[in-house]
């Protein structure tokens, strides 16, 4: 898990990445976006041993993101939903979460814009601290260290090969 300080700053994102908070409408493209980014991980990094089917990711993210208290975002790039990632906020802790980009925009800055436009969020929300839960070694651990995340500790997966 990886945690930042707030401290009222705010974060930059990259200008050709708009970023819109869903605010209802839109949760069947935030779900398309995200589902299909996760269907699709990344090889970049160190490779994750879990495989889901497209339904579960779809019934936990749909779950996760009905909840009253959870934000969703879309980015976009050149008018068309690149990525998504969601945000919960309670006792000044910001909890980052589902984020996901289509293959197509990998590597344009879909995630670092998402994750600015979060953390500024949050900071203005009142939040000192956010935090996020990376594949170590992964892309999107780089992105959150990028953005100013520092390790808060680690969780050992042991997998058995069959």
């Amino acid at each position: 898990m990886l945690g930042v300080e707030l401290g009222g700053r705010t974060w930059v994102g990259p200008e050709q990445i708009e970023v819109r908070r869903d605010e209802g409408d839109e949760m069947d493209v935030w779900l398309d976006v995200v589902v299909d980014g996760f269907a699709h991980p990344d090889d970049d990094g160190s490779p994750s041993h879990e495989e889901f089917p497209r339904e579960a990711i779809a019934e936990v993210m749909r779950d996760m993101a009905s909840a009253n208290d959870t934000r969703r975002y879309i980015a976009y790039r050149e008018g068309e939903p690149a990525g998504g990632a969601s945000m919960r906020a309670d006792g000044g802790i910001a909890a980052l979460a589902g984020a996901a980009t289509l293959p197509a925009h990998r590597r344009r800055g879909v995630q670092t814009a998402l994750l600015s436009a979060r953390l500024t969020e949050a900071a203005a929300a009142g939040c000192d601290l956010a935090v996020i839960t990376t594949q170590p070694g992964s892309k999107s651990q780089q992105n959150a260290q990028g953005r100013g995340f520092s390790l808060l500790y680690t969780r050992a997966l042991l997998v058995k090969e069959v």
